[in-house]
């Protein structure tokens, strides 16, 4: 029967499956390997070694590229040989390149269908001490804007006036992200999109922001330690929301809390999705499409959060995997309407195997301040 070994060739800064799989993380690309019969291994430069061999899994060899050569082709090949490999099984993103010089050399690369790891939906108590941490840093961030808003002053073409200038969306990005780089953060792409702007989902926001206007912001730290990340979103107003704003505040919350109660251990996730739709539909607000833009409710519940910031399962249509146990997802409800903006309200949640979901979000819900 022919040996396939399974190969990964990344950074770990870049590869969730890398930095899972060794247990550690490096700017640099390395490679680690594991031969299915109990033998696993990580390839480091010299510039890499000493981290490696402090930071690996137990189970993990910690092996020089000077003892395999100089070229990712010469060591792969002579890994192989070390390893009586014949063939190496890879991610799906696995660099083409490579694969193509591997099978010129007569080495046969497989790209793996699907996951990896599938183990990496269901987390350990370990796991979930990260993503907690991560999430505690996201909310010291978003409770920094809720400062910074509530010290606002509004002038007469009714802009928010923070430090004796007009408040943006870049400025109360900044703020937010300051205030998780402390925690060790790295923040990437955080949400502050007020107005018209928070109908679009992922527009970031730009320009000022406006007294009496929901403001969408979703935060989404990632550990620089870690890799694990958080995510979590909240919408408020400063000053007087209209009433169809406060309306639909009422509806995306209670369809989160009822997305929430669903989750158990044997739930389908696509039931889930369409419970929560279902409620804000009953409550009023239409889901459709125009020649301008879609609105009301068009994207999933929610999905896994880890290594990856949008990873397995799928809290949406699409997916009728029941859940298991051990899953961190988050809950995110939204309404999206270019007349007035949106409102989006995420928790992140996790299902034990004893299946007793656990919000692992602290932040408060209110509307207005």
């Amino acid at each position: 029967m022919p040996k396939i070994v399974r190969l990964i060739v990344a950074s770990g800064e870049t590869s969730s499956n890398l930095r899972y799989a060794a247990g550690f993380s490096a700017p640099d690309e390395f490679i680690w390997f594991d031969d299915g019969a109990g033998r696993r291994g990580v390839v480091m430069s010299a510039l890499e070694f000493g981290r490696a061999s402090r930071s690996a899994r137990p189970d993990t060899e910690v092996l020089p590229e000077q003892q395999f050569g100089a070229s990712r082709l010469e060591i792969l090949s002579k890994l192989a040989v070390e390893l009586r490999a014949d063939g190496y099984l890879v991610p799906e993103d696995f660099p083409l390149f490579l694969a193509d010089q591997l099978r010129k050399n007569g080495i046969p690369v497989v790209a793996h269908s699907g996951p990896f790891f599938p183990e990496r939906e269901f987390k350990t108590s370990d796991e979930v001490e990260k993503i907690i941490r991560s999430q505690r840093a996201g909310e010291a961030g978003c409770r920094r804007a809720f400062a910074v808003l509530r010290e606002t002053d509004i002038d007469s073409a009714g802009r928010l006036i923070w430090n004796g200038e007009v408040l943006t969306s870049e400025i109360l990005r900044g703020e937010i992200d300051l205030e998780m780089v402390k925690l060790g953060m790295l923040p990437t792409g955080t949400i502050c999109a007020g107005g018209e702007q928070g109908s679009q989902p992922h527009n970031v926001g730009s320009g000022p922001l406006f007294a009496n206007r929901p403001i969408v912001m979703d935060i989404f730290p990632r550990s620089a330690e870690t890799g694990y990340w958080g995510d979590l979103t909240r919408t408020v107003v400063r000053g007087r929301a209209p009433e169809i704003v406060r309306k639909a505040y009422d509806a995306v919350l209670a369809a989160r809390e009822l997305g929430k109660s669903l989750i158990a251990v044997g739930a389908d996730p696509a039931e889930i999705h369409r419970a929560a739709a279902a409620s804000m539909e009953k409550a009023g607000f239409r889901t459709g499409q125009n020649e301008k833009s879609a609105f009301g409710f068009f994207h999933g519940l929610g999905h896994g959060v880890g290594l990856d910031i949008h990873e397995s399962p799928r809290l949406s249509p699409r997916n009728a995997n029941p859940l298991r146990g051990g899953e961190v997802v988050t809950v995110e409800p939204g309404l999206y309407y270019p007349e007035w903006g949106g409102i989006r309200l995420e928790d992140l949640v996790y299902l034990s195997p004893g299946n007793a979901p656990q919000c692992l979000t602290e932040l408060e819900d209110f509307l207005e301040l």
